[in-house]
């Protein structure tokens, strides 16, 4: 007993700890395919759930708000038109539920990346299943596949993609494509049936089909299944990986033949050729001067400090910012080239002698895919667009899985401390435990960084800190502010950003509005000619400055840059806007009503505030039809608003649809039982369908919820009348007739009345 004692008591060897890892393998450790998941999930939409409701920004607006077409496109419009059709499918979907409430389109952004952890949990999971070599990443599979997707999902780097509404559903299911592209080519490489295998085949070559359609980055699917089984399924057998070229070709052929078919070899043939040039986009310059092309050697050799940048992010993203104000870098031997080349070239060194040690190294495996990820955006492919976080969305599942090894190498060596000190703590209860409270330190940075998309001021003064050369960062705060009202405030904004870029037409033109609002119109209008001077297809400008005219009663100039605004885009809802204001102040009502109807029903103002000018101002014309089909598109709307409900109620009693009105006037009161104008109205529309019971009910509910309509007691009156109640319509007419309040223009109709009524009487006596 004694030896036992001591034996148990004695501390175990590093070795003897190891050899426990494969409890993880144990049939009762089915929990870790369920539990870890759940905790995912969990983590995921906690931490994401409060940017569900934040508004759009930066280019959603232009890509969802402002994209005229998303009203139109279906599945069928816009089936293989474009390497990212499945995006503007996704967007139009979204449109269809809930028009641009963006709460719709953030929740399938973070539903996607959820569902991209999940998967890479189990992804993981499944390479490092397949090492035949019993080592630290065989025995610690499940914590570094938990550790690997929780970092994916929780890491403040990643906002940028998940906020982003336009990115995450480009480079978020570009990316998830790519995951199911990997586990389904895995399924492949371990199916024993024929059947199964056909299936997979199959499945595995139309998610590369589908990868295709969501962003360009998809083209790089090949060489990952390649670089999968080399490492993972051949384990660096060449004459394994032989057997496989097929499926390696076939992919091959679906992905980049649909790539051939989008962007059409000639764009190929220039990237390759080295003939491809980008250029500044506005408010966004870097190069040194704003006309000089981006050069595919000059962006290149600019993308060395890039890699690091993105590289370094993941180790301390505190300084992560949604734009940077880099500029390419001058020549080869600059400082911010050579400096960047030299750590890479190290780099490179280092994980090429870890690779000729041993051809499947995890580590090189983990680079590799980094690199091949991101190779399509920092290479030679000209972008005006120099860095961006959001473009290592799929790179950063090498990193973080270097990452995630090294936590867990942390979280066991503590663990055999543990042991030393006779704390005893189960090994897999330790992994989870570590990992969970890393997750929600990290988690709670990703909620603080998220704040950023909460609002315009926010986003764009974040930018300014991080990137205070930009000059559109600086037009687009000054926007954010006017919309608050804050137009005082916003001035000095446009004045620098017009500093920063003469160029620029958009500060311009926003500049111009401010004096607008501010009463400053000739200081405006010479603003705005600046604008147009700078940009003539510029429509906003000339919608600007045609409104300004409008105030200055200058009509006739004012309606010819509505033309030219309308020329440059058709679609342009604020142009018929002013348009039909511009005639109301001429007195063409007519042609008021027409461009109002077409501001909402030709043009992207189908919001509330244009249908309720369309709605307001038939109403006026008593043009009921369009009245009516302003209030029904209000109510699309706001379904929950009572006065649209009532206003279409009475456009449809006034069109003489009757039955309609009384539908609607029926839900109202089911609504609000004490609303006496609704019960009159339903009591009207009832006379008018000669349901006279049913109107005389209507109408002696609104009298006592005590309605004040001076003609109710007579309508109540008449309908006793032709109810043949006579008598009962004579005494209500006679107490009217006493009621010191009533208007005396009625009580003289009123004693008409009851002399016909009298005479009725006395022939009936």
């Amino acid at each position: 007993m004694k030896s036992l004692k001591a034996a148990d008591n004695k501390i175990q060897p590093p070795s003897q700890i190891e050899s426990d890892a494969p409890d993880l393998n144990k049939k009762n450790a089915w929990w870790r395919y369920i539990v870890p998941p759940f905790i995912l999930a969990t983590f995921s939409y906690l931490f994401y759930y409060p940017s569900l409701h934040y508004d759009f920004q930066f280019d959603d607006i232009v890509n969802i708000q402002k994209f005229y077409n998303i009203r139109h496109n279906t599945l069928w419009s816009l089936f293989l038109i474009g390497p990212r059709w499945i995006s503007y499918w996704l967007n139009s979907i979204n449109y269809k539920i809930g028009k641009f409430n963006p709460f719709g389109y953030r929740l399938m952004n973070v539903s996607f990346h959820t569902l991209t952890g999940i998967l890479l949990y189990f992804f993981i999971i499944t390479l490092l299943s397949r090492l035949k070599k019993n080592s630290f990443f065989s025995q610690y599979r499940f914590a570094i596949a938990l550790c690997t997707a929780g970092l994916f999902l929780i890491h403040p780097v990643q906002t940028q993609t998940v906020s982003y509404v336009i990115q995450g559903q480009l480079e978020g299911l570009a990316t998830l494509c790519m995951i199911l592209i990997c586990l389904t080519f895995l399924a492949f490489t371990s199916a024993r049936s024929v059947i199964i295998k056909s299936g997979l085949l199959i499945i595995f070559l139309f998610l590369g089909f589908v990868s295709a359609g969501t962003k360009e980055i998809a083209i790089v699917s090949p060489f990952l299944t390649l670089l999968i089984d080399w490492f993972f399924v051949a384990q660096g057998n060449w004459n394994d990986l032989k057997k496989r070229i097929w499926i390696h070709s076939f992919l091959m052929i679906v992905v980049w033949g649909m790539y051939l078919y989008f962007l059409k070899p000639s764009f190929f043939k220039n990237a390759l050729g080295l003939q491809m040039q980008a250029f500044n986009n506005i408010g966004n310059v870097l190069t040194e001067q704003r006309s000089d092309p981006i050069t595919p050697l000059h962006f290149f050799i600019s993308q060395f400090k890039v890699v690091l940048h993105y590289l370094f992010m993941f180790v301390w993203p505190f300084s992560i910012s949604v734009e940077y104000d880099w500029k390419l870098v001058h020549s080869f031997f600059a400082p911010d080239c050579i400096l960047p080349l030299m750590i890479l070239l190290i780099g490179a060194w280092y994980i090429t002698r870890l690779l000729y040690r041993n051809p499947t190294s995890i580590i090189g495996f983990a680079v590799l895919w980094f690199f091949i990820a991101i190779a399509p955006r920092s290479s030679i492919i000209p972008s005006s667009e120099l860095l961006a976080d959001y473009k290592t969305y799929l790179g950063s599942i090498g990193i973080l899985f270097l990452i995630a090894a090294g936590l867990v190498k942390g979280i066991q060596l503590a663990f055999e401390y543990l042991q030393t000190i006779h704390i005893r703590l189960p090994q897999t209860h330790a992994h989870l435990i570590g990992l969970t409270l890393l997750f929600i330190p990290l988690g709670f940075l990703t909620y603080q960084r998220n704040k950023v998309w909460s609002s315009a001021e926010k986003f764009w003064t974040n930018i300014i800190k991080n990137a205070p050369l930009k000059a559109r960062a600086y037009n687009n705060l000054g926007v954010a502010l006017s919309e608050q009202g804050r137009m005082q405030e916003s001035v000095p904004l446009y004045k620098k950003a017009i500093s920063m870029d003469r160029y620029y037409p958009d500060p311009w033109n926003n500049l111009a509005v401010a004096y607008s609002t501010l009463n400053k119109l000739d200081l405006a209008i010479d603003t705005m000619k600046q604008a147009l001077n700078i940009h003539r297809n510029y429509p906003e400008g000339y919608n600007n400055l045609a409104s300004f005219l409008i105030t200055k009663k200058d009509y006739e100039t004012a309606e010819k840059m509505l033309q030219i605004a309308l020329q440059l885009r058709p679609y342009y809802g604020k142009a018929f806007f002013n348009l039909g204001k511009l005639y109301m102040e001429q007195g063409k009502h007519d042609q008021a009503l027409n461009a109002f109807r077409s501001a909402c029903m030709k043009a992207d103002l189908d919001n509330v505030a244009g249908f309720t000018v369309l709605a307001t101002m038939a109403m006026a014309m008593q043009k009921y039809p369009d009245a009516i089909y302003g209030y029904q598109k209000l109510l699309e709307f706001e379904p929950n608003s009572y006065e649209h409900a009532f206003n279409l109620a009475y456009a449809y009693s006034l069109n003489n649809q009757f039955n309609e009105a009384v539908q609607m006037y029926r839900m109202l009161i089911s609504r609000n039982s004490h609303d006496g104008r609704s019960w009159y109205n339903l009591g009207e529309c009832y006379l008018r369908l000669k349901s006279l019971d049913l109107g005389l009910e209507s109408l002696q509910m609104a009298r006592a919820l005590k309605f004040p309509m001076p003609n109710l007691d007579l309508r109540i009156a008449a309908c006793l009348h032709d109810m043949g109640r006579i008598q009962e319509s004579y005494d209500v007419i006679a107490q009217y007739i006493q009621k010191p309040d009533a208007p005396e223009d009625l009580k003289n109709t009123a004693r008409a009345l009851l002399g016909e009524i009298n005479k009725q009487l006395s022939r009936q006596a």
